[in-house]
């Protein structure tokens, strides 16, 4: 049978516990329990709201604007366009450039993206080989 505490997060648990009730059975704790002081009710209920605080998932840099992202990883220092999804314009103009300029490095620059991110898509488009594609992942 599951524990009703396995189902409660952490932050419930030590409210439960700041209100002098026990969260495995719900029973009422004695007025002699320490759990019933007020340094540590308090205690109880400052770690509560801390966890809370740290259980809400933070916001995803996907969900963000396209140009605060931009501005996120270039601080972070990765290719303004690191992680973003590739547009159906983007590969063909990918491909054509790679059929006349193969030099992986300027292509990254100039798409704003990581070599690896360009060496993933021509693996894709079928421009360069699976082995060439993993001599990029070992740099």
């Amino acid at each position: 049978m599951k524990s009703i505490v396995s189902d409660m997060r952490l932050s419930e648990q030590l409210k439960l516990l700041a209100k002098g009730i026990h969260p495995e059975t719900g029973v009422v704790l004695d007025d002699s329990s320490l759990t019933n002081r007020p340094e540590v009710i308090r205690s109880l209920y400052d770690l509560s709201e801390e966890l809370l605080r740290l259980e809400k998932p933070k916001k995803s840099i996907r969900k963000r604007e396209p140009k605060v992202r931009r501005e996120i990883n270039m601080s972070e220092g990765k290719p303004p366009k690191s992680h973003f999804p590739w547009s159906g314009d983007e590969k063909k103009l990918l491909e054509e450039t790679y059929k006349s300029n193969p030099n992986i490095e300027q292509l990254a620059n100039s798409f704003e993206r990581s070599v690896l991110a360009i060496a993933v898509q021509l693996q894709k488009l079928g421009l360069i080989s699976e082995e060439k594609l993993e001599s990029y992942r070992e740099r």
